[in-house]
């Protein structure tokens, strides 16, 4: 069965981000350089452009500068970031990318159980199930059926919230599309492996890079 498309219109703020503690109580945020609530008068932007843009998100973001850098690629991960005042809960990304991380080692066969992070993993009105046999992030949605007309034919469409809500529903069809996540015994970093990714899929190493290197090590290491 395809896959059902997931469109998000978003923006990125040309002004930038930073990290400031700010709110109630005092938190550490990404906020946006420019005023006004609202992605309104900013030039669009499609982040789901990339392919398995989660991957990004869980590889990067688990650290404050981390989350930072990846809201100044892809732009704010919740509407609450396009509030100059408000903006993204830096440990609820962090939360987000280390939960994301839990799931992918899991599927990748580095850990047996997905342990819940430390953090509080609230944002806004979405909820995380935490029981023991339903796990996961709830993301909201609208799904509709549309016209294709490139195929000519009727197909069903998920548009999410926000970014991070097309993370987690990005992840859920990859990992429920059978794609095969490796993790790199170099780096730590996810990667995507098998046909057509470029990596075997026995591969221990995002690249050969990275494998030259702890190969060399574990030589040096042996002396």
């Amino acid at each position: 069965m395809a896959q059902i498309a997931i469109e998000l219109d978003w923006a990125r703020d040309p002004k930038g981000y930073r990290l400031v503690e700010t709110g109630r109580p005092k938190e550490l945020r990404i906020v946006r350089n420019g005023t006004g609530h609202g992605p309104k008068n900013l030039p669009p932007f499609q982040p789901l452009s990339i392919d398995l843009l989660f991957k990004n998100f869980a590889n990067i973001a688990t650290t404050a500068q981390g989350a930072l850098e990846f809201v100044r690629r892809w732009g704010s991960l919740t509407p609450e970031g396009w509030d100059e005042e408000a903006g993204d809960v830096v440990s609820e990304v962090t939360f987000h990318a280390e939960y994301m991380r839990g799931v992918l080692g899991v599927w990748a066969g580095k850990q047996k159980h997905l342990h819940m992070p430390v953090g509080r993993g609230q944002v806004g009105p979405h909820r995380l199930i935490v029981s023991p046999y339903d796990t996961g992030y709830s993301s909201l949605l609208q799904a509709k059926v549309v016209w294709d007309p490139f195929a000519k034919a009727l197909k069903w469409e998920l548009r999410p919230a926000s970014l991070l809500d097309a993370l987690w529903l990005q992840l859920g069809q990859a990992v429920t599309a059978n794609v095969q996540f490796r993790q790199c015994e170099r780096c730590g970093q996810f990667f995507v492996a098998g046909p057509g990714t470029g990596r075997r899929l026995d591969a221990k190493f995002c690249s050969d890079e990275h494998r030259i290197a702890f190969n060399s090590l574990k030589r040096s290491k042996e002396k």
